[in-house]
């Protein structure tokens, strides 16, 4: 009987932590994503200026998150992203408008894939 409550016990916890896990990658991407739409509305009225230093300040906060992160993920999808959001800077500087959208883009769906890899889903599963 002892045997059966430890592993419930072990269960429990098992399960606390992978849906701590989910809901902090998640939470996290969804606010990243929510940047990101908001420099591109500073693309859309040509503020060049503020849309470089909003993913200046993104880039680094992704710099600082991608730790914990890649601690808890394995993701090809990480190093795309640190690509991307250089780039985005990079064009946003420039005022290069459509190579900015097309980085914006690629930045968007890749954390779409990684947050949409973490929930708990037949496919994510088997």
């Amino acid at each position: 009987m002892k045997r059966i409550f430890i592993s419930l016990i072990m269960f429990v916890l098992c399960a606390a932590g992978a849906l701590t896990e989910v809901l902090c990658v998640a939470n996290s991407i969804n606010s990243y994503l929510g940047e990101i739409k908001s420099i591109d509305g500073y693309v859309v009225k040509n503020d060049f200026k503020n849309a470089a230093e909003k993913c200046s300040q993104l880039e680094k906060s992704w710099s600082e998150t991608l730790r914990t992160i890649d601690a808890v993920l394995i993701h090809d999808y990480v190093d795309e992203i640190s690509i991307a959001l250089a780039q985005m800077k990079s064009y946003a500087q420039s005022g290069n408008t459509d190579m900015y959208y097309s980085c914006s883009e690629t930045a968007k769906k890749s954390l779409e894939s990684v947050r949409d890899s973490e929930y708990f889903l037949p496919e994510n599963i088997l």
